[in-house]
């Protein structure tokens, strides 16, 4: 499958684009600072952009089976990257007919808010409420979009190895490592079970 990787400088964004190679992908590393990934992996091809940029996303999504999304709010006080960003992918996707997409959220969002931790919830309702309410405004574009999407609310993240995840949307969902993260939204490309539907994911 042809995959655009779009946040691939990103630390969740580097650990998706070597899952999708490993696992036969054709993937292009979308992002500001791409330039150096070519030279870490000759294999993966880039596309220079920004996401704000509605020309360079539609264009670099041409050719294209699939997009996964694992853009980063730039601060705190950053309201748009999240919601703006993922609308002119979505716009770009639908105008391309490319139809499979796969989007990193958060654990907390919508329905999901009694799974998310204790400290995760007190930090949406403080220090982290412009990335929450971001989050909710890129998981209703993802929503209204005629697309075959996977919204993947991940829990709190970190850089610990990978010891499996577990994707549930009854259970607690406090942690899960980058690389449990990338080995659950690759396989999303080609799982129809979480089709038009959100998710949350932690590891084991």
């Amino acid at each position: 499958m042809r995959v655009i990787v779009f946040g691939a400088t990103g630390k969740t964004g580097e650990h998706v684009w070597r899952k999708a190679l490993e696992q036969g992908h054709e993937v292009t590393a979308f992002g500001r600072s791409v330039e150096r990934l070519a030279v870490v992996e000759p294999s993966l091809g880039t596309f220079k952009g920004d996401v704000f940029d509605a020309a360079a996303v539609a264009e670099a999504v041409v050719g294209h089976d699939a997009a996964i999304v694992c853009i980063g709010s730039v601060s705190l006080r950053d309201k748009t990257t999240l919601s703006s960003g993922t609308k002119n992918i979505v716009d770009a996707l639908v105008r391309q007919q490319v139809q499979r997409l796969v989007v990193v959220s958060a654990a907390g969002v919508g329905e999901s808010w009694k799974q998310a931790s204790l400290t995760a919830r007190l930090l949406f309702k403080t220090m982290l409420r412009n990335v929450f309410a971001d989050h909710q405004a890129q998981e209703a574009v993802v929503r209204r979009s005629s697309l075959d999407w996977t919204i993947v609310r991940a829990a709190v993240l970190n850089d610990r190895p990978a010891t499996g995840f577990a994707a549930s949307n009854s259970t607690p969902a406090k942690r899960i490592s980058r690389e449990d993260l990338a080995d659950f939204l690759v396989e999303q490309l080609a799982d129809p079970s979480n089709s038009r539907r959100a998710i949350s994911v932690a590891s084991r």
